[in-house]
C-alpha cells in the first residue's frame, strides 16, 4: 500500500518529486484523479481560495491528465472505471466529517483499499485524516472542533497505524500547537504527526518517510 498524508498538497518540489517517485512515474506523465467532496460542507461565507490554490498546484508540477471523480454522481463500478487512468488518487480536504461517511455509503472505502495496492493514494488535510488511524480521545475533538460525539461516530478508515495533524502551527489554526496538543494526545496508542503546509508523510508498504523535515510527534509511540 502506497499512501501520502499531507497538509496542503504539492506545495514544494520535494513533495511533488517524492510522490512521483512513489508512483514510479515521472511528473511529466503523472495522471491524477481528484476526489473533491469535502469542501461542500464548509460553512457558508468561509474563504475557499485555499482550494483554488491547492488544485492549481497539481498542474504546476504534474503534466499528465487531471480529472475529477465525483463519488455522488456515479455508481461504484463506474467510479472504478474512471479511476483506471490514474497514477495518483488525490483526496482534497475540507469539512472533517464528510469523507468517512461518504466513503462508506458509496462503497469507496473498500475500493480505495483495493486501488491502494497498485496506485498512490494522496490525501491532504481532512483528505489525509480519513486514511489514517482514528483519534479516540474526546477531549481532543472537543478542544479542536468544539464537539466530540459526532466525530467519534464517523471513524476514519485506519489504512495505516498513524495519522497527521495538518496545518500545524499555522496562524489561522491557533490551537494546533505542541503546548496545547501534547497533554490532549499523550495517551494516543499510535503516532500523530504535526505537519505544516510544506511537509508530508509517505507510507510505502510499511516504510514511513518524512518530506520537508521531521514533524512534531505526539502519542505513546
Amino acid at each position: 500500500m502506497k499512501l501520502v498524508l499531507a497538509s496542503q498538497g504539492f506545495t514544494t518540489s520535494d513533495i511533488a518529486n517524492a510522490v512521483a517517485k512513489l508512483a514510479n512515474t515521472p511528473l511529466e506523465t503523472l495522471n491524477v484523479a481528484v476526489i473533491n467532496e469535502a469542501y461542500v460542507a464548509i460553512r457558508a461565507g468561509r474563504h475557499e481560495g485555499w482550494l483554488i490554490n491547492e488544485l492549481s498546484l497539481i498542474t504546476t508540477y504534474t503534466k499528465g491528465t487531471v480529472a475529477f471523480i465525483n463519488l455522488r454522481a456515479y455508481d461504484i463500478q463506474e467510479i472504478e472505471e474512471r479511476l483506471e487512468f490514474a497514477d495518483i488518487i488525490y483526496i482534497v480536504g475540507g469539512a472533517q466529517l464528510i469523507l468517512p461517511k461518504l466513503f462508506r455509503e458509496t462503497g469507496f472505502d473498500q475500493l480505495l483499499i483495493k486501488l491502494a495496492e497498485t496506485k498512490v493514494v494522496m490525501g491532504t488535510s481532512t483528505g489525509a485524516n480519513v486514511l489514517g488511524a482514528q483519534i479516540q480521545d474526546a477531549l481532543y475533538w472537543q478542544d479542536q472542533y468544539g464537539a466530540s460525539d459526532e466525530y467519534l461516530t464517523e471513524p476514519s478508515l485506519g489504512l495505516v497505524d498513524f495519522n497527521i495533524l495538518p496545518h500545524f502551527e499555522r496562524e489561522d489554526h491557533p490551537r494546533r500547537n505542541t503546548k496545547l496538543l501534547a497533554p490532549l494526545l499523550q495517551h494516543s496508542p499510535f503516532p500523530l504527526y504535526g505537519v505544516n503546509d510544506h511537509q508530508a508523510v509517505l507510507y510505502d508498504d510499511g516504510a514511513t518517510t518524512f518530506i520537508g523535515g521531521d514533524p512534531a510527534v505526539f502519542g505513546r509511540n
